[in-house]
């Protein structure tokens, strides 16, 4: 049971945020200002999906032992380079 209230405590409190980000987004912000916010959030999608694409793009991706092993190398001499 105290979970469950925890979870509407949870739910009731991410309403109010949302209500009161909403509010503040239509009286605070001037166009200017709501311009830049869009602005923003359209930056973090795209490198959202970009960053998304990359990841997927390269699941699966099987290397050659050779090439394994020269990146071992250079990321140790890396490391030894910084004093590790």
């Amino acid at each position: 049971m105290r979970i469950l209230k925890q979870l509407r405590n949870d739910a009731i409190l991410v309403a109010v945020v949302c209500v009161a980000g909403v509010v503040a987004y239509q009286v605070l912000l001037d166009d200017e200002a709501k311009q830049g916010v869009r602005e923003a959030v359209h930056s973090v999608y795209d490198s959202y999906k970009t960053v998304t694409t990359f990841i997927n793009d390269h699941i699966g991706t099987i290397m050659d032992d050779d090439v394994v092993a020269q990146n071992r190398e250079q990321i140790k001499n890396a490391w030894a380079d910084l004093g590790f």
